[in-house]
């Protein structure tokens, strides 16, 4: 075991373990409902959007989450940087400096790491595909599950039945929960976010009206 903690935190590999650790405690967040899987895509701005999508798509790294991606990039070239500094760099001893070893068998590890990463996203895109066909404020009405802890003006993820992801937002106080099914009311552009109510507050307005 110290031997292994040895190696992932020593260079060349602990360019990759700092942040796998960071993502993997995002995920943990991710999956107790604290934060929302799409917190790194900036779709609120178009330049921004525009030359981000641009090399995840030049990569095949798109169609996903960027914490997704990133997510699998990072894996895989955490694990050839493992791997290579275990069994080839002792080989190279001698012939280079340690440090110039571990920063190529970096530059090979995300070389390598890609194209794997982009493999695997394929089947994935299907888990995150956001139909576009449909315009986003024709949604207005649609039935969602809160995923998230709680809904406020600022945070909130709901999914549909049919597993389409929306950021939702609410007014505060509110009895929103993790599980509520709430409705879509309005879409922002601002933020590309759905103000929502719950669904029985709405059938409530609708019986009064």
């Amino acid at each position: 075991m110290d031997l292994f903690l040895s190696q992932i935190f020593s260079f060349p590999t602990i360019i990759f373990t700092i942040p796998l650790i960071v993502l993997m405690l995002f995920w943990l967040l991710a999956f107790a409902g604290l934060v929302d899987i799409e917190l790194f895509d900036f779709d609120s701005d178009a330049e921004t959007v525009g030359a981000t999508g641009s090399w995840l798509e030049t990569l095949g790294l798109n169609g996903v989450p960027l914490t997704v991606a990133l997510t699998l990039l990072d894996i895989y070239a955490f694990a050839f940087t493992y791997l290579a500094k275990k069994y080839l760099m002792p080989l190279l001893d001698g012939i280079l400096t340690s440090t110039a070893i571990g920063l190529i068998i970096a530059v090979f590890a995300v070389m390598i790491a890609i194209p794997i990463s982009a493999l695997c996203i394929k089947p994935l895109r299907k888990v995150f595909h956001t139909h576009e066909g449909v315009a986003k404020r024709d949604l207005d009405g649609t039935i969602c599950t809160v995923t998230t802890q709680s809904v406020t003006e600022t945070f909130g993820q709901a999914t549909t039945d049919d597993g389409m992801v929306f950021s939702v937002r609410a007014q505060t106080p509110n009895d929103i929960v993790k599980g509520s099914r709430i409705v879509l009311l309005e879409f922002s552009t601002e933020d590309d976010s759905y103000l929502v109510a719950t669904q029985s507050e709405v059938m409530a307005m609708s019986s009064v009206t």
